[in-house]
């Protein structure tokens, strides 16, 4: 009988040392990992779409840095060399702060030296291409989003009421690639490309403020390490070569405004 007894409480002892491993165990599971949701893309970047060929080009104007006027230099445009659809100043680049309002280009058709707004005013475009970011990059990043969005808008106001039927598109900033001399910065390479999508991600925001079209150009001139491909230089690191304008134009093309 005792030995009954006692193979019966070994039992239950045993029992009870399962039941408590188990319950162990269940308490100091990992928790599941929940991902983080995936933020939508934002509705002002330009879609893909059918390719709208030359005479969509033949639409617009350009205006930026450098890396857009380099589009005269570059004869890729309808009339090569001297298309007259590039604006820009006779040192062929232009700063995106509060000056931009004053600021006077050379207007192509005539010779002219007139403000952005004389010049929207008299030639009506019916597409204006903008471009700005890498000038005063380091300068933008320690002023803020803000500031960057209003100097925007200095421009943007001065083609909207001179030529209130434009359409206005506002292109990516383009990366520096790996060659690009720093001496003249304050941070690396790698930081000025990193600064670059910030000021990017400033003017997605400035376009879904003021509902404009966003293209993200410069998704198809980056390598896998987020910098300007080397093919697509021209020597200094950061203005482009002919088949990088083409590329970039191909990509208009493939992204119409509607």
């Amino acid at each position: 009988m005792k030995a009954i007894i006692l193979r019966l409480s070994s039992l239950s002892l045993l029992l009870a040392v399962l039941l408590w491993s188990s319950a162990c165990r269940a308490n100091t599971s990992l928790p599941t990992v929940q991902e983080a949701p995936t933020e939508p893309p934002s509705s002002a970047i330009v879609a893909e779409g059918k390719e709208m060929g030359e005479e969509y080009l033949d639409s617009f104007v350009f205006f930026g840095e450098s890396t857009t006027y380099h589009l005269k230099s570059r004869g890729v445009l309808r009339g090569g060399v001297n298309t007259t659809q590039v604006w820009g100043t006779d040192g062929g680049t232009a700063m995106l702060d509060p000056s931009i309002a004053s600021l006077r280009i050379r207007y192509p058709e005539t010779g002219e030296l007139l403000t952005l707004s004389e010049a929207a005013k008299r030639k009506k475009p019916e597409r204006i291409f903008l471009c700005f970011g890498l000038n005063g990059a380091v300068q933008f990043k320690k002023r803020g989003g803000d500031y960057f969005k209003d100097c925007y808008r200095l421009l943007l106001n001065e083609i909207r009421t001179a030529s209130p039927e434009t359409k206005i598109v506002i292109a990516s900033c383009f990366p520096v690639a790996e060659n690009m001399d720093m001496s003249r910065y304050s941070v690396t390479l790698d930081e000025l490309n990193e600064i670059i999508e910030i000021i990017n991600g400033w003017t997605i925001k400035l376009c879904e403020e003021e509902r404009l079209p966003y293209l993200a150009v410069s998704e198809n001139l980056k390598d896998e390490h987020g910098r300007l491909k080397t093919e697509y230089q021209n020597g200094d690191g950061h203005h482009l070569t002919r088949e990088a304008y083409l590329a970039i134009l191909n990509y208009l093309r493939t992204h119409a405004v509607k």
